[in-house]
């Protein structure tokens, strides 16, 4: 399975999707971030096993993804009350939005899709994976590294002072 053309690549800014809470109210992307990294899990809907699988391995990751700043929701093509059932049955510690006709997913190119979006508190694509071909080893290294927060002016400015003084500095010939 590839990349739709309409799904946000790790530099583009992500559409604010406008879905339903598992109590049927509308809710915003952003306000589950609520200015944070978000990790958005998408998923086809309760009875996929695979989404359920990626959801399992970051429902053990909540506590260490908050830890580091990162906030975490799943997605789905689904009614609101059934994802309220599965958040409570399989003890998810995030919360679920439900798409019910699909259009938000279209917009990023995953509906009947599975994968997950790593988005900076400026909703731009920091990583993005299809489900099965990114670890959450891999992903948590990543977040680790700062791959999730916004590069300050500062770290930008001494990064590149840092190369200026490398190629500034005299080099010595080899004998």
């Amino acid at each position: 399975m590839s990349w739709e053309p309409a799904a946000p690549k790790p530099g583009d800014q992500a559409f604010d999707l406008l879905l339903l809470d598992v109590a049927g109210k509308p809710t915003e992307i952003s306000s589950v971030a609520r200015g944070s990294p978000l990790l958005a899990l998408v998923f086809r809907g309760p009875d996929d096993e695979a989404g359920l699988k990626m959801l399992r391995e970051y429902r053990d990751l909540t506590l260490t993804l908050r830890r580091h700043g990162v906030a975490v929701c799943g997605i789905a093509h689904a009614d609101p009350s059934a994802l309220r059932f599965m958040r409570s049955e399989r003890g998810l510690g995030f919360p679920l939005l439900a798409d019910a006709d699909g259009t938000a997913l279209n917009h990023w190119g995953m509906l009947d899709r599975n994968g997950l979006f790593l988005l900076g508190p400026d909703r731009k694509v920091k990583q993005r994976a299809l489900a099965g071909r990114a670890s959450a080893d891999a992903l948590m290294t990543f977040i680790r590294r700062g791959g999730a927060r916004p590069q300050k002016l500062r770290d930008r400015l001494s990064q590149a002072l840092h190369a200026l003084s490398h190629a500034l500095r005299p080099r010595k010939l080899a004998r």
